[in-house]
């Protein structure tokens, strides 16, 4: 019988739910009523400057309607804008809000303490090991989408 904890990816899962509910927790404590999902997309934009809503989809690995439904609520927020783009009126672009750029000084530092308390005693070595293993599973996954996106328009 196969034992799920003996799988990288349960791992990968589990540490994914530990931050984004961590994260929730630090930006509550601290008065901020930004979810994770929505730390993801101001986090690219803090990083990327303004984009268009299926740029967030891509970079932040959501769907374009929960990147559209973040969006629609961060906009309620005030944490963001979304503006029609001057060279196609069927595209829009969200940039940050004063208010967004405001929250990096305070959300950052909220942010990499996770991380610290996160990698609390193991080596940089073994971070860095870690981190290239996660990558070439990335590229393996995407690999094999973009090999099955191929096959699947060559049959059309």
């Amino acid at each position: 019988m196969l034992d799920y904890e003996s799988i990288p990816l349960h791992w990968v899962n589990r540490l994914g739910f530990l931050i984004r509910k961590k994260l929730g927790v630090l930006f509550d404590k601290a008065g901020h009523t930004v979810s994770p999902e929505e730390w993801a997309i101001l986090l690219v934009l803090w990083q990327k400057g303004p984009q268009s809503p299926s740029a967030l989809a891509d970079v932040t690995f959501k769907d374009r309607t929960t990147v559209t439904r973040l969006i629609d609520a961060m906009v309620l927020k005030k944490l963001v804008t979304r503006t029609e783009d001057a060279l196609d009126r069927r595209r829009s672009v969200v940039a940050l809000s004063a208010r967004g750029e405001a929250l990096e000084a305070e959300l950052v530092p909220l942010s990499q303490s996770l991380i610290a308390q996160a990698l609390v005693g193991i080596s940089p070595e073994d971070i860095e090991t870690t981190t290239r293993t996660l990558k070439a599973m990335v590229e393996n996954l995407s690999a094999a989408q973009q090999s099955a996106f191929s096959k699947k328009d060559a049959n059309r």
